[in-house]
């Protein structure tokens, strides 16, 4: 379960998803260029649809992992506070200042006081949410301390009952902000509970229950995204405020626990080898670099993202072209070259800060 790397142990199924995390959000920036510029033929759209419902599980699955790390923790109020957002915002305003710069050039932005200050907020909706989630962390952390897992249960109850309401479309109270109660620090509540909770099924039954359940929730969801999307003309798909995707995301957290801890159960079974390939092999190091920049990846891909946009528009319609066969290799390609930046970074003295590796 743990892994040792420069003598800090590292819970490795907290690598692998946070990992995983930061290639679905790049995937879902990827599907979005593919569907907004694909020709719009039913077997393209119906290539790329889906795709989103794999990929919007990465917002999720990171305030999972924030929840698993942070809470139910000892600090000091301001400490944390300090320590947080200035992990965050050092490196979020350097690159907003870069991606707004490249969006002048590349993206023909007006360079209006108006606009950058919209692309300042638009591109990076992620990091102003986490700002907002970081403020109640010691609320909700003083709230698990006192009411241990009881307690989780019933903000989770609470949380997952408004969701429902709100995926079918019957919450009531529309004046009253549904953030309140539904919002993304529901997430990091969850991401605690589901690494702490134990559950009265052995691990190997659970990966596969988990597994299961993805399966199932995801082949619904990319059904109905094809069809609505289909019917709308857009891009259609479950928000990460809908009750299909907390259950979907859950699913994921709980296999890749599972799975892990199974799988380090019984030597020399398929499921242990396929394991220690990811954790013994060159893998983990692949995977433990893209864990340990994926802050950094998240700021930094705007580059990647806006230079292709560049390239399909003036040079080579990339987008227009099969999302099967160009899809894995701009994906590819976004990781090392933002990865290759960020190493090139950390290593120049002074600038470690701005890479948002942790």
């Amino acid at each position: 379960m743990y892994k040792m790397v420069n003598g800090r142990k590292r819970i490795f199924y907290l690598d692998f998803i946070r990992a995983l995390a930061i290639i679905l959000v790049l995937s879902a920036h990827i599907t979005r260029l593919f569907y907004n510029n694909a020709p719009h033929s039913a077997n393209y759209m119906h290539l790329v649809a889906p795709m989103i419902n794999v990929a919007i599980m990465g917002v999720p699955l990171f305030l999972m992992i924030s929840g698993a790390l942070l809470l139910n923790r000892k600090y000091e109020l301001g400490d944390f506070l300090k320590r947080r957002y200035r992990r965050v915002l050092i490196p979020f305003l350097f690159w907003s200042v870069v991606t707004i710069i490249l969006r002048i050039f590349l993206d023909n932005q007006a360079p209006s006081p108006s606009n950058i200050l919209t692309m300042f907020f638009d591109d990076y909706w992620y990091v102003w949410m986490i700002l907002g989630v970081y403020l109640f962390i010691p609320i909700i952390n003083a709230f698990i301390e006192n009411y241990g897992i009881k307690g989780v249960e019933y903000f989770l109850a609470i949380w997952t009952f408004v969701i429902i309401l709100d995926t079918a479309g019957l919450y009531p109270f529309h004046n009253f902000e549904l953030g309140n109660f539904a919002g993304y620090l529901g997430y990091l509540v969850l991401g605690y509970y589901l690494s702490n909770k134990e559950f009265r099924i052995s691990d190997s039954n659970m990966a596969i229950l988990s597994l299961v359940v993805l399966l199932i929730i995801t082949i619904f969801s990319m059904e109905h995204t094809v069809s609505i999307s289909y019917m709308k003309h857009r891009l259609s798909y479950y928000g990460y405020q809908s009750i299909e995707v907390v259950i979907q995301s859950a699913a994921m957290y709980l296999f890749i626990r599972y799975f892990s801890q199974s799988s380090a159960k019984t030597p020399g079974s398929i499921k242990n080898k396929i394991h220690l390939f990811f954790k013994d092999s060159f893998m983990f190091k692949i995977i433990f670099t893209i864990s340990t920049f994926s802050y950094g990846i998240y700021l930094a891909h705007y580059i990647s993202l806006y230079s292709f946009k560049w390239i399909d528009k003036y040079y080579f319609p990339v987008f227009s072209h099969n999302p099967l066969k160009w899809f894995p290799i701009i994906l590819l390609a976004f990781l090392v070259i933002t990865i290759v930046i960020l190493w090139i970074l950390d290593k120049i003295p002074g600038l470690k800060n701005i890479t948002g590796a942790n």
